[in-house]
């Protein structure tokens, strides 16, 4: 038992260490690609390109939202089911993102034009908007692939399918935009977008082949219970994405309206959402590829712990201590450094200012996704729809009353209160289903004093180093003071925490 249970712990670890680098080489690189899409399109152009990622998200969550938790969720109780049915169950779920992949592509196909005209107010995201239909379905498939891959800990596989599309999509929309597509916002936004679609369809081919050789090893034994059990699982889960989605494109397209109710122009509305959104955002979330492999791994571990009737306490305990370690770390760097950071990535000085109004809530952004998660390994979807959906409606009344009166950092402010408020109702129903209890001073306290002495010790490094240029100096200071907080946590026996076993 003991050596099941370690050689369950390696795998974890191994697979966490592989979804990890990754994610951290993905995020690196989208940081990146973002950049040049911004320089290609310029701050007005890539505020319509943000408005058009909204809808794209929106229209993404219709056609895969709660299919990667099914699959995970079923595919990882059925392996430890005696009568087991992981093909029944990966066959209902690729049926599942078909069906809604397919009606959502019509949707996006049909009513490009109308939200392209009406929504965004712009005639050249209307081909783009269009062009976007076509890869519902194949995300849709890959989502519930992926759930498969993470549920039987053979997780090199959808990596693998996500490099293979991040190259393309990269690879093609630098070719398209250097070498086909004539000038004009509408044939870049129509070359960045069928990349995508291209990317998106040939990472859908190589993972299913995947898939379909992976599954050999399983016997299908027709459960019936199998369908039931998915809609269970992924249409409240989908009803809550839809329904915060939606309310949250609602948000994104109203923030220039609002903003310029309060007296600023148009372009000058659409630049500053695309700085905070396109720029600001991406380099406060970027840190959070080191937790995002162990924060998808822990929904089936935790699906089997609570199938068998296992205690989950520690398990939770751990991945809080994991998350807020290396969460307020990020943070005090991240705010200490903002306009540093914020002049090496953009040449808009208020770039630096938005990253340090973002800084503070960090920790709990981090926090709120890890116990979001946690609570669907635990069969309580439920409970997060509830919490999204009002945390959605009361973001929306905040920008609509409050934006004309305190500007874009008003709406910065919404971002912080919004994840604040939901990550408070989703902790609340953690503690109430599961007796967990937080050590503050272990958790939270001591990592705070830590990373406030190493901020110190960066800047005093660089201080005493006399460095000359800026961008150097904040790379310096950052990476001194990160690694003085790596010590300190070490010295000090407070931990970031150990994996899941």
């Amino acid at each position: 038992m003991c050596g099941e249970a370690m050689k369950k712990s390696q795998v974890f670890l191994l697979n966490a260490l592989i979804m990890t680098v990754t994610s951290l080489a993905m995020s690196s690189i989208g940081v990146w690609f973002n950049l040049y899409i911004s320089n290609r399109l310029g701050a007005v152009g890539m505020g319509v390109f943000q408005l058009m990622m909204s809808v794209y998200s929106m229209a993404t969550t219709f056609a895969a939202s709660g299919i990667n938790l099914a699959a995970t969720r079923m595919v990882a109780e059925e392996t430890v089911s005696k009568q087991g049915d992981v093909r029944g169950a990966m066959r209902r779920c690729i049926g599942f993102s078909l069906l809604f992949g397919g009606l959502t592509g019509l949707a996006l196909w049909f009513g490009g034009p109308y939200i392209g005209l009406h929504w965004l107010q712009n005639a050249d995201t209307v081909r783009p908007l269009r062009l976007m239909a076509f890869s519902m379905p194949f995300l849709s498939v890959c989502c519930a692939l992926n759930g498969y891959f993470t549920a039987v800990r053979r997780v090199v596989k959808a990596v693998a399918s996500q490099v293979l599309e991040q190259f393309l999509k990269i690879a093609l929309t630098i070719f398209a935009l250097a070498c086909l597509v004539p000038p004009g916002l509408e044939y870049a936004c129509l070359a960045i977008t069928g990349a995508g679609v291209l990317a998106e369809a040939g990472s859908c081919l190589f993972e299913l082949a995947l898939y379909l050789i992976d599954r050999r090893r399983y016997h299908g034994s027709r459960s019936p219970h199998l369908t039931r059990k998915l809609c269970g699982i992924a249409l409240p889960v989908a009803f809550s994405s839809y329904l915060r989605s939606g309310l949250a494109t609602v948000k994104h397209l109203l923030v220039p309206v609002r903003l310029q109710a309060g007296g600023l122009a148009a372009a000058d509305s659409v630049a500053v959402f695309g700085a905070v959104h396109g720029v600001a955002l991406p380099v406060i979330l970027f840190p959070y590829a080191f937790l995002n492999a162990f924060n998808c791994l822990i929904v089936p571990e935790l699906a089997q712990s609570h199938s068998l009737k296992e205690d989950v306490a520690g398990m939770i305990d751990r991945m809080f201590a994991l998350t807020l370690g290396c969460s307020i770390g990020v943070c005090g760097i991240v705010f200490a450094f903002s306009g540093g950071i914020g002049a090496a990535i953009s040449e808009n000085p208020d770039v630096g200012i938005y990253i340090r109004l973002l800084a503070p809530v960090i920790p709990v952004m981090y926090l709120d996704t890890a116990v979001d998660n946690m609570l669907k390994g635990l069969d309580e979807q439920l409970s997060v729809m509830r919490y999204n959906v009002i945390d959605a409606l009361f973001s929306l009344a905040a920008v609509w009353l409050l934006l004309p009166v305190l500007g874009i950092k008003g709406y910065i402010l919404i971002i912080c209160g919004s994840e604040v408020f939901n990550f408070s109702l989703s902790l609340w129903r953690l503690v109430k289903v599961t007796q967990f209890r937080l050590d503050l001073f272990e958790r939270v306290v001591r990592p705070v004093l830590c990373i406030a002495i190493a901020v110190l010790l960066g800047r005093l490094a660089v201080e005493a180093a006399s460095l000359p240029l800026s961008q150097l100096r904040t790379i310096t200071a950052a990476t001194v003071s990160g690694l003085a907080y790596l010590l300190l946590l070490r010295v000090t026996c407070c931990k970031p925490g150990k994996i899941p076993a």
